[in-house]
C-alpha cells in the first residue's frame, strides 16, 4: 500500500475522531496535515467533501437539538459579511490581520480556559454580532469557527445544542463551498476518488468520538473544545508569519 495513502488515511482518522467528538476542528488539523503529501488545493476539496459526508452522518441524530433560531440569524450575516473581511485583506498587509487574528482567538480561548463563562442563552444581538465577526473572520484568514464556538460551546447550558448547531453551520458553509469548487471546475476525479477511499477512516474516527462525547463531563467537553481553539491559534500565527519565515 502507497505510503501516502496510509499518512493520509492516519490523518483522517485521527482528525475524524476530534470532529466526532467536538463538532469542529477537522478541517483546522487535517488540511495542514494532508498538504503535507497532497497538493493543498486537493487537501482543500477531500476536506470540504469529509465536512459534508460526517455532518449527512450527525445531522439526522442532532436533528431536534440544533438552535434553528440562532442558525437562521447567524448563516445569512457571515455569508453577507464575508466580503468585508476579503475587503480589509486587500486593504492591510494579509500577514498582520491574520497574525492579529490569531492572537485575539489564542487570548479569548486563555480567557475561558482560566473560568470565564457566557451565561444562558444568547439574545438576538449577540448571535448577529457573532455571526458577523465569523463572516469577517472567513474573509481574513479563513477562520469562521472561533466566533461561534466561543457562542455556544462556552455556554452555561446545553453543550448538545451547541454542538449540533455547529454542526449544521458548517454542513452548510462545507457544501457551499464545495458546490462552488465544482462549478469552477476544481473538482478532479483523483482527488474525488482519495476522498471515497480515505471516507471509511472518516466514518470510524467520527464513531469513535461520538462515543467519547457521550461518556465526557460538561466540563471535560468544554476543555477539550477550548484547548482546540488554543490550536486554532497557533496554527492560525504559524500559517500568518510562514510566507515571512519562508522568506527569511
Amino acid at each position: 500500500m502507497d505510503w501516502i495513502f496510509v499518512f493520509a488515511a492516519a490523518v483522517t482518522w485521527v482528525c475524524a475522531v476530534v470532529r466526532g467528538y467536538s463538532g469542529f476542528g477537522m478541517g483546522l488539523m487535517i488540511v495542514p496535515l494532508l498538504s503535507l503529501v497532497l497538493p493543498p488545493q486537493d487537501a482543500v476539496i477531500i476536506v470540504l467533501i469529509f465536512g459534508v459526508t460526517v455532518a449527512l452522518r450527525q445531522l439526522p441524530g442532532l436533528w431536534t437539538h440544533i438552535d434553528w433560531r440562532g442558525l437562521k440569524l447567524l448563516m445569512p450575516t457571515a455569508i453577507l459579511t464575508t466580503p468585508i473581511g476579503t475587503w480589509l485583506l486587500g486593504l492591510a498587509s494579509p500577514t498582520a490581520l491574520r497574525l492579529g487574528l490569531s492572537i485575539a482567538v489564542l487570548l479569548v480561548a486563555i480567557l475561558f480556559l482560566i473560568g470565564f463563562r457566557l451565561p444562558g442563552s444568547p439574545r438576538k444581538s449577540t448571535i448577529v454580532a457573532t455571526g458577523a465577526l465569523a463572516g469577517v473572520m472567513n474573509g481574513v484568514a479563513g477562520l469562521s469557527g472561533p466566533p461561534l464556538v466561543f457562542l455556544y460551546l462556552t455556554r452555561t447550558d446545553s453543550l448538545s445544542v451547541g454542538r449540533a448547531t455547529l454542526i449544521a453551520f458548517f454542513f452548510v458553509t462545507d457544501a457551499a463551498a464545495l458546490a462552488f469548487a465544482g462549478v469552477g471546475g476544481l473538482i478532479e476525479r483523483d482527488t474525488t476518488i482519495t476522498a471515497l477511499l480515505l471516507i471509511p477512516f472518516l466514518l470510524a474516527g467520527v464513531f469513535l468520538g461520538e462515543r467519547a462525547f457521550r461518556g465526557t463531563s460538561p466540563e471535560r467537553f468544554r476543555q477539550v473544545v477550548l484547548w482546540l481553539l488554543v490550536l486554532t491559534g497557533v496554527v492560525g500565527a504559524i500559517r500568518a508569519l510562514w510566507p515571512v519565515i519562508n522568506a527569511a
